[in-house]
């Protein structure tokens, strides 16, 4: 977890800032999935009191992005493929009700601003080669782009219901996405689509910016059906190599912040810590 460079600005609220560094960091991927959220380390980390952090963590909990786990730590909300499903439909719901409205009302400036993140999200899209010569793509800048495209529309619809709804939803499918993250493909995929639905908009098209946007969910929701699927099939393929509890041989283990340079875990069946290799005890 590195969080070093989302140290929150003095210039406002401290909390607030806290809050937004750390839901930053959790939708970003900077903080895995597994990995136990200790405030001591938080704080430290954002250079901040064990307060600020506290509230904010409380916050996020409220937003169903950290969840208390079985063994009594904080860890960033697992969504499930019904989760997925459900949160998908929510969405489909709502964005074709925005859309349909920003047929109506997004003004030229709107249209505007949608234009540019079409721009920069096509640029992000196109490989550049990196140090070793193969193509690289910032898959993070994309899922960031291709959330605001939708808040744009949503913006443009003139519901401000609308837009708050929808960003309590988009987080948790930008969390999935970002935890299930496979191929760069489908969001370059995704780029094609965002234009198809901009182009109804600006043409006033009602009709086809509904179908074209619930084609468009319809789409990232079976894409993230399969990435699921496939992340089951290769969880099974590496069950006998995955990290177990030299203790008792529990699979069932978690992250637990680092010592020594070297990850430490918790075994959620027998409650021992252990480092990379052996055993010490709690406490």
């Amino acid at each position: 977890m590195i969080l070093s460079q989302k140290a929150p600005s003095r210039s406002s609220s401290l909390y607030e800032q806290t809050y937004l560094a750390l839901r930053s960091a959790i939708l970003s991927g900077d903080i895995a999935a597994d990995e136990r959220l200790i405030e001591t380390q938080l704080a430290d980390q954002l250079e901040v009191s064990r307060t600020p952090v506290r509230e904010a963590i409380r916050r996020l909990q409220q937003e169903s992005l950290i969840q208390v786990d079985s063994d009594g730590g904080l860890y960033i909300v697992k969504l499930s493929l019904k989760d997925a499903i459900k949160l998908y439909d929510c969405r489909i719901a709502l964005e074709r009700l925005a859309v349909l409205e920003a047929c109506e009302h997004a003004t030229p400036h709107h249209l505007q601003k949608i234009e540019q993140n079409l721009v920069l999200a096509e640029a992000a899209a196109k490989a550049s080669p990196s140090a070793q010569g193969n193509p690289t793509v910032d898959s993070i800048r994309l899922l960031e782009l291709s959330c605001e495209f939708h808040q744009l529309i949503a913006k443009s619809s003139g519901n401000s219901w609308i837009v708050s709804l929808l960003d309590q939803i988009s987080q948790k499918i930008t969390l999935i996405r970002v935890q299930t993250l496979k191929g760069l493909d489908q969001l370059i995929d995704i780029d094609t689509e965002h234009r198809q639905i901009y182009e109804a908009i600006a043409r006033r098209d009602s009709a086809a910016a509904e179908q074209q946007m619930v084609n468009h969910l319809r789409s990232s929701q079976a894409r993230i059906v399969e990435v699921f699927k496939q992340a089951e099939l290769a969880t099974q393929a590496s069950f006998n190599s995955r990290t177990k509890c030299p203790r008792c041989g529990s699979f069932e283990i978690s992250r637990n912040g680092r010592r020594a340079g070297r990850q430490n875990y918790l075994c959620k069946a027998c409650g021992r810590q252990f480092l990379e290799y052996g055993i010490f005890p709690n406490g």
